[in-house]
């Protein structure tokens, strides 16, 4: 791909020479003005249909993607049809961009086919076994469907661009389908995921309504147990009636006043339910009781904390370079204290530098394994932030190796959540790995145990 750019480079600065041939020839024929301006506009769209075609793996895409790309495949072949047909001035310029905008798209498109061809024909019981530790958005129902009945995936997240236009009785309907599908599969039911904090991230608000955030709840009660208990059982109720079985909350990072302007997702500081240990133990505490009072499981995150970190990892890669000792005093204090063996805790992206420079938590051996597994002695479930996110996916390996290390490692579910075309590159490495014996069948067994073990999953469909 590299020297077909280089190519492309090539011939248009050679179609660049005879610009100002063209533009002195205006005057000669009455004609030329209008297929200069029509030759322009052509390469101008040209030019964006190849910036485009170089983004397909850009989040921002995700949603319109499969529209976009029939939308540049379409046009590219329609310019080069034009160039062909047309003698029209500036037809290198035309028609290198066109061309090669069609073939990395046709190229992206391909890749992913391929990918996925070689999942689906994948042996059921070697591709479920790896499934169950997938958890994964969608932005094609088919699609999941078909992933949901080859067992292909453990669990569905569900967020705002799902539920759009749909009323509680529509989401539910919609989930109990799932798990019906499930059993006509023999499969056991999904998780149910989503991310129902309150204030900024309301994934589920409409239909559920709005609670602020609990962090502003919590600032003007003279009871903060008794307030995010309150919290919790309210948001759990209406989570547990579509059928939600997970909620990625509370946000147990504590707030140390960080703002950065550049900051589009984390906004740790927005999120935070307070800023000293004990204060955000307490609460998280109290929501998680009133969540589980209603049959919704909670998940602490994001360890080992975000509060000190600048960067987004939504769009960044960053690091915790915090003395390890001054960690365990403060930000790691609230997961060493409520990480039990009946709950869920999510891995960040960022790295914890004092345990591992290069591999970011959420699949480092020394964090995971080492911290959290065996000094800890932690016992319950261990799930990735999204991978979809740079700081997962700019780490050494991508997240195909990251996957791997992180499951190698202890964790015991992937999330997937915003871009579902990565599910098959992570289940392609997950699966790659385990036929030539880098993944660790013994660390899959425990994760086994730990899964079978936890309240998350419904015993029925809801």
């Amino acid at each position: 791909m590299l020297s077909l750019l280089s190519m492309a480079v090539s011939r248009m600065a050679g179609s660049l020479l005879a610009t100002s041939k063209l533009i002195s020839s205006c005057s000669h024929n009455p004609r030329q003005p209008f297929r200069l301006s029509f030759s322009l506009a052509s390469i101008l769209l040209a030019c964006a249909l190849l910036t485009l075609s170089l983004l397909w793996d850009s989040a921002g895409l995700v949603v319109w993607r499969s529209l976009g790309i029939r939308i540049v495949l379409t046009a590219s072949a329609l310019l080069i049809i034009l160039v062909c047909c047309y003698r029209l001035p500036f037809r290198g310029l035309i028609a290198t961009p066109a061309i090669t905008a069609f073939l990395l798209t046709a190229w992206w498109q391909i890749s992913h086919l391929s990918v996925k061809y070689q999942i689906m024909k994948t042996d059921p019981d070697h591709a479920q076994a790896i499934g169950s530790h997938l958890i994964a958005g969608y932005t094609d129902e088919a699609e999941l469907r078909e992933l949901i009945a080859r067992g292909l995936i453990g669990g569905v997240f569900i967020t705002r661009r799902n539920v759009e236009g749909m009323d509680a009785a529509d989401i539910r309907t919609l989930i109990a389908s799932w798990q019906a599908l499930r059993r006509e599969h023999g499969l056991p039911p999904l998780v149910i995921a989503t991310d129902q904090e309150g204030g900024l991230v309301s994934r589920l608000s409409p239909p559920l309504d709005f609670q602020p955030a609990l962090g502003k709840v919590l600032l003007g009660s003279q009871d903060i147990a008794k307030a995010a208990e309150q919290y919790g059982t309210q948001q759990g109720r209406g989570l547990a009636q579509l059928g939600i079985t997970l909620n990625f909350a509370p946000v147990i990072d504590l707030d140390h006043g960080i703002r950065n302007p550049d900051d589009r997702y984390s906004k740790i500081s927005q999120r935070a339910l307070a800023s000293t240990p004990a204060a955000v133990t307490t609460a998280a505490a109290a929501y998680c009781h009133g969540l589980r009072q209603q049959g919704v499981q909670c998940t602490y995150k994001h360890f080992p904390g975000l509060g000190r970190v600048f960067e987004d990892t939504h769009a960044d890669s960053a690091s915790i370079t915090t003395p390890l000792p001054e960690l365990q005093t403060s930000d790691l204090q609230p997961f060493r204290t409520l990480m039990q063996a009946d709950s869920v805790t999510m891995l960040a992206h960022a790295r914890l530098a004092a345990l591992d420079a290069e591999l970011p938590a959420s699949s480092s051996p020394a964090v995971i394994g080492k911290l959290i597994r065996q000094d800890w002695a932690y016992q319950g479930l261990l799930i990735t932030d999204d991978l979809s996110m740079a700081g997962a996916r700019e780490q050494p390996g991508g997240i195909e190796a990251g996957s791997v290390r992180a499951l190698n490692a202890g964790v015991d579910w992937l999330l997937v959540a915003w871009d579902p075309a990565l599910v098959y590159p992570v289940l392609d490495a997950l699966l790659v790995a385990q036929a030539n014996g880098t993944l660790d069948q013994g660390a899959l067994a425990r994760s086994r145990q730990r899964l079978a073990a936890s309240t998350v999953t419904p015993t029925t469909g809801r």
